[in-house]
Formats: C-alpha cells, sequence, structure tokens
C-alpha cells in the first residue's frame, strides 16, 4: 500500500512539474541594475496627505520617483563571444517602485526578470525624503522574485547618470561595480552592504551604513567614496575612505587594510593583516565608558633605503608612532558617529544587550541619550611581525 502510495506522488510530481510562466528565456530582460531618483513631483509630498482614500480616480500622474532599469543585452553574445554583455537601460517617472515596474513593462518588448539584479543605486537626493524612502524600502522587502544579496550603494547626484556609465574595464555598470564591492577583502576603504543586510538593518532603527560612489564627468571617473550615514532614514552625512577604515578597525571587522605614518618625511606603509578587538564596559553613576582595545598585527610595506627599521629598538618606536597615530584617528572616527551624526555603528548596544543585561534594563528606554553622553575611550596597540624581504 505504502508503494503504490509513493509512486502516485511521484507520478503526480512528474505531472506537475514544467515551466510555470511559459516564457522562453530569449523572450527575458533580466534587470542587473536599479537605479532610483527623485522625481519632478517630489516635492508634492505634503500635497497628497490630503487625497482621501475614497477619492476615485486616485492613481493619477504624480512624478514622485524617476527609476532607471540597467540590462545587459545578450542578444549580442553567442558561444564564439567571451565576457560580459553591453548595458542598456529603460527610464521611466513613477509615483511608486510597482508603478515604475509597470511603466518601465510597458516600454519593454521583453519579460522583465529582476531575479539577477545585482545592484541597487539610491540617489543620495532622494535621501532627504525619508517618508518616500520608507515606501521605497517597503517595496523592495516585499518583493520575493528581488535577489537580496544585490549590493545597494548611495550615488551622488543623478542615478540615471551612473547607470548609463559605461567604464573602461567592463561594459556595463553592475559587473564593474560588483568587481569593485568585490575588492573588499583587501581595501579597507571599501564596505559593501547587501540588500537583506539593509533591510534588517533598517528595521531596527532606521540607520544604516551604504558605499558611497560619485562620478567625475569631467575625467569620465566613477569612484568609492567612503559610506553614508542614514539615521531615520536620512542622510545625515558621509565618512571619507580614511574614516571607513578607522570604522572597520573600530568594528573589528577589518580583514585586510593598510596605514600609514611619515617619518623623517617619507611614508612608512603597514598593511593590516589581523585585527582583534575588545569592548569593555564601565557603569559609572553619571555615564557609561566604552574602553575598546584594538590589536592590529601585520607587515611593514615600504621606507626609504638611505635608513633601516631591522632593529629592535627602531621597530618599538614604529609600533609605538603606529600606537599612537592610530589610536587618536579611532577616537576621533567614534566620536564623529557619536557626537555628530547620533549613530552607533561600532556596536555598542548590541555589547550591552548580550553582555550587560542589567545595565540595559536601565538604560534601553532611553538609549539615545545615554548614547549620546557616553565616555568612548580607544586603545590601538600594533605589532609588526614582518618587514619584508631585505637584501
Amino acid at each position: 500500500m505504502k508503494i503504490k502510495i509513493a509512486l502516485i506522488l511521484i507520478i503526480s510530481s512528474m505531472l506537475l512539474c514544467g515551466c510555470w510562466d511559459s516564457i522562453e528565456i530569449d523572450n527575458r530582460c533580466f534587470i542587473s541594475t536599479i537605479g532610483i531618483d527623485v522625481g519632478k513631483d517630489i516635492g508634492k509630498e505634503g500635497d497628497l496627505k490630503a487625497i482621501s482614500p475614497k477619492e476615485p480616480f486616485a492613481e493619477r500622474e504624480v512624478e514622485k520617483l524617476n527609476v532607471t532599469y540597467g540590462y545587459p543585452d545578450i542578444s549580442s553574445l553567442a558561444p564564439t563571444k567571451g565576457g560580459t554583455a553591453e548595458g542598456k537601460f529603460i527610464t521611466t517617472p513613477a509615483y511608486s517602485m510597482a508603478d515604475a515596474v509597470s511603466m518601465a513593462t510597458a516600454k519593454s518588448s521583453r519579460s522583465l526578470d529582476f531575479g539577477h539584479d545585482e545592484i541597487i543605486l539610491l540617489s543620495s537626493d532622494i535621501l532627504a525624503f525619508p517618508n518616500t524612502i520608507k515606501e521605497v524600502i517597503d517595496y523592495l522587502q516585499r518583493q520575493p522574485t528581488l535577489n537580496r544579496m544585490a549590493l545597494v550603494l548611495v550615488a551622488d547626484g543623478n542615478v540615471e547618470d551612473y547607470v548609463k556609465y559605461k567604464p573602461d574595464m567592463e561594459k556595463n555598470i553592475g559587473s564593474y561595480l560588483v568587481g569593485l564591492m568585490k575588492n573588499s577583502s583587501t581595501n579597507a576603504t571599501i564596505l559593501p552592504v547587501t540588500l537583506n543586510q539593509l533591510l534588517i538593518l533598517l528595521s531596527e532603527n532606521g540607520n544604516a551604513l551604504i558605499p558611497r560612489i560619485k562620478l567625475d564627468k569631467a575625467k569620465n571617473e566613477l569612484n568609492l567614496s567612503g559610506v553614508a550615514i542614514i539615521k531615520n532614514y536620512t542622510l545625515k552625512g558621509y565618512l571619507n575612505p580614511i574614516e571607513t577604515s578607522d570604522l572597520e578597525i573600530l568594528r573589528g571587522k577589518l580583514k585586510s587594510g593598510k596605514k600609514m605614518i611619515y617619518m623623517k618625511g617619507h611614508p612608512i606603509d603597514f598593511q593590516i593583516e589581523n585585527t582583534e578587538r575588545k569592548i569593555t564596559v564601565i557603569n559609572n553613576k553619571n555615564n557609561i565608558e566604552f574602553h575598546i582595545d584594538i590589536l592590529l598585527e601585520g607587515q611593514i610595506k615600504g621606507y626609504t633605503v638611505d635608513d633601516d627599521v631591522f632593529s629592535k629598538e627602531k621597530l618599538d618606536n614604529l609600533e609605538d608612532d603606529f600606537n599612537k597615530s592610530l589610536s587618536e584617528e579611532c577616537q576621533k572616527v567614534a566620536q564623529i558617529t557619536q557626537i555628530e551624526f547620533g549613530v552607533d555603528p561600532i556596536g555598542f548596544r548590541e555589547n550591552i544587550e548580550k553582555y550587560n543585561v542589567a545595565l540595559w534594563n536601565k538604560v534601553k528606554g532611553n538609549w539615545s541619550e545615554a548614547y549620546k553622553n557616553a565616555i568612548i575611550k580607544v586603545n590601538v596597540t600594533t605589532h609588526i611581525r614582518r618587514v619584508g624581504v631585505v637584501k
């Protein structure tokens, strides 16, 4: 009896299998990049509140957004041709992200497929409108067809210019930006954020760090330029590449990076190969103290042939110089995020929640004020393990 039931289930599953949407691959448009910018009617957000939910014909032409979809031209690919396909794009105004998809579909002779999107670009301009951003984030969160591992970036200026940009090393912007993000393992100034990570961060308190890119039209160059600080769904400011590197050290997530000091007018490069971080919390009567102890290990990458750094005394002096320089750098970055931006990307709140429950129960109702008044002290210890090949 059991065998008969198993056979019936197997045969049934075979009969139910097939192409569920009946769309051939050559009739699909595989969206790889989504660029979201402000529309010409973005300033009418307040007027829209006056529209009653019961009002008929509410679907009017209000261009809150300007959305650009980039996609590879797969028709240019062939078995005898290698590499990536050239990028093309569709741009449409819309009152919402769902409306943008409908409008873009009306402009395309192929079915839009969002399962392979790699890059989502948010304009710095649209981050000045938190209500609209909340609508965009809600759409991105609800769509099961979107790739949750797509990388999210903030672009200075008009996003459409970025989607249309043709880099020298790649044929489309999506492949180029993905390649840049992959360099994060060797470049500490790059802090990649996936759509899934962004949604989790924003769902907690509306705060996030997103990589920033800038397009230099005069030089026709596109560069990563630190991170954008998002608080309450609004762009509060930026950290430059050096500050971004220091932030990764403070977070204890730096995989590989480089720091530099000057000695006798010559730059000395310290290649960081290992990072360890420890946070100690001291609960005073008036405020909380966070002590961050950081251990960095690495090697010297360059100095000058006119001098050497091989004696123990000189290496000890170098380590002391790096300790003081990096401690002060990281201290300033911690204060920038705390005082200027009022965000906690280092993870102090998570540390208290996990390891000091009694203190968290005391301050969780007024965490913003407690964090603002907290004392942060940073101490960096460097160990130079190698000095490279010597003659």
